[in-house]
């Protein structure tokens, strides 16, 4: 009689391919799935009957940022309760590392937090990581704003030079020998907004020697989506660099066409031989810091000079003025879709329009409001965040439509307890796989389950180069979900964020429960993946 660690038994399994589903028992032994079969008597340490429900791969978030997070609160809880068993961080240009001890306070400020840890290299922040007890395992991506400031500076809202471009190229080819899986940009923030082709290119041509992915935020996507695009698409032509396009959402502002045009170029650039592949939010919000509604010299600034700036009548004007906006609805004044998302000082504002806001505070405009909050915000402005109703549904569902389109937070693991509660950093954070599965997979029928969950799991690890996650296999490490589709629902709101998803009802990481029937295991079970 053959016996196993853990069995479930009876559930319809969906193996991440998004071929149809198969009543099947799954037998987990050392950490990995053993066997898909009929188990008939064979007995175990641990058996969950899944009769009635859906058994698939633990989700893979292909682009977080959870940097910090598993440090302050290891927990991951709104992940884990989702049915996420691997993270990818280090995105849109920002990671924890490479560092120097000059640029080092600032990479922490850009997360609005405190320094924590004492790495400097990519491989001591990756060992500092595996000393944390994760609950979810982690693929860490090298962003491009730290090879910057660790090169050029903190806070430097030029061009890199030869010289800086050679060294930022040395570190990143040291961080990936030391287990990074790729590099990441964000192109419509500060610093890498003023980053030229040529660094760029540099950067992607020593990442594709090193087999590994590019994933870039591009430069733009409303009015000029085509420039912003069309930027990445010719890096990964001119490399040979595997890219994987953030956030395809188009954005407030974009003309009616943009995603499908967008798409089209992503085909063309496909049958030519390069590798491309996107992924996106599955919601209406985006978010970002409020100080990148800012121009790019205002970066040039210190804290101080900055803070000065924001409390002269002139240093308002000239900050209003950008010629490369984050986001078009505010240059259109639309401060009834722009909320507040975070904030240390303004706390009892959260979840409230730009407008209301201003309205409540007798401020001039928007402008003046988001200004006003920052001052009052003082040395940890850059942890004011603001979301915006920027992307249109029916673009959401065309890109879903699409068969290389994975599906992603864009937000950081949380939990609405410990050191944790009450930050926020999307609306949809702890509800995002609910609201991608029960709305647009259930509810809409935009695609079938099968091929739901092959967005969260074999499509994001073929991405990410994963070779035994992402699939329920044998031999695949035993990162498993069990699911009651018609449970699945969406808790969030405005009004309360912080409340976790229904509808996921076991999670195993690399074997572990980590979450069964309402209750969490603390003996975390999560790793710090390396590329090889």
């Amino acid at each position: 009689m053959t016996e196993f660690e853990t069995i479930i038994r009876g559930g319809t399994v969906l193996d991440g391919t998004g071929t149809p589903g198969r009543l099947l028992d799954v037998g987990i032994d050392s950490g990995r799935i053993a066997i898909l079969d009929d188990l008939g008597s064979a007995t175990a340490a641990e058996t969950i009957d899944a009769t009635g429900k859906f058994v698939a791969p633990g989700f893979i978030d292909i682009h977080t940022h959870s940097d910090l997070s598993h440090f302050i609160d290891p927990r991951a809880e709104s992940q884990i309760r989702q049915g996420v068993t691997t993270e990818a961080i280090g995105q849109c240009g920002t990671s924890l590392a490479p560092c120097t001890a000059e640029s080092r306070p600032a990479v922490f400020a850009a997360m609005g937090s405190k320094e924590r840890g004492h790495w400097h290299t990519y491989a001591e922040l990756l060992a500092e990581m595996d000393a944390a007890r994760i609950a979810t395992n982690v693929v860490g991506f090298v962003g491009h704003g730290a090879l910057r400031a660790a090169v050029m500076g903190v806070d430097q809202p030029r061009p890199a030079d030869d010289t800086e471009v050679v060294e930022m190229v040395r570190l990143l080819e040291e961080s990936l020998e030391a287990g990074a899986f790729g590099l990441s940009t964000g192109l419509e923030y500060h610093p890498g907004k003023t980053a030229t082709y040529d660094e760029l290119r540099a950067l992607c041509a020593a990442t594709a020697d090193a087999g590994a992915l590019y994933a870039t935020h591009s430069r733009n996507r409303d009015r000029r989506y085509f420039v912003g695009f069309g930027e990445a698409l010719d890096v990964a032509r001119d490399t040979g660099v595997r890219l994987q396009i953030s956030h395809i959402n188009p954005k407030h502002g974009r003309p009616d066409d943009a995603l499908r045009n967008t798409l089209q170029m992503i085909e063309w650039t496909r049958a030519e031989g390069v590798d491309v592949a996107m992924d996106m939010m599955p919601t209406n919000w985006n978010h970002a810091p409020a100080t990148a509604l800012l121009p790019s010299w205002s970066f040039g600034l210190s804290i101080d000079d900055l803070l000065d700036t924001l409390t002269t009548k002139d240093g308002r004007r000239r900050l209003r003025h950008n010629p490369l906006p984050m986001w078009q609805l505010a240059v259109e004044g639309r401060w009834d879709r722009i909320r507040l998302l975070a904030c240390s000082v303004n706390q009892h504002l959260v979840g409230k329009t730009v407008e209301e806001i201003a309205m409540q505070r007798n401020a001039a405009d928007g402008w003046d409001a988001v200004f006003d909050l920052l001052v009052e915000e003082g040395p940890r402005l850059k942890g004011v965040v603001l979301t915006s109703e920027a992307f249109a549904e029916s673009d959401n569902r065309l890109a879903l439509e699409h068969p290389l389109c994975a599906v992603e937070s864009d937000t950081m693991a949380m939990a609405n307890d410990g050191p944790l509660a009450g930050r926020m950093f999307s609306v949809l954070g702890y509800n995002w796989v609910a609201r991608f599965l029960g709305h647009y997979v259930r509810d809409e029928a935009i695609l079938s389950l099968e091929e739901g969950v092959r967005r969260l799991s074999g499509l994001p690890a073929d991405r990410l180069g994963l070779c035994d996650r992402g699939y329920l296999r044998p031999g695949a490490a035993a990162d498993v979900v069990v699911f009651d589709l018609a449970g699945v629902r969406d808790n969030s709101s405005f009004e309360n964020a912080t409340v976790y998803a229904d509808g996921i009802e076991h999670v195993w990481v690399n074997g572990v429960t980590a979450f069964a029937d309402g209750a969490r295991n603390p003996d975390h079970a999560g790793e710090v993946l390396r590329r090889r």
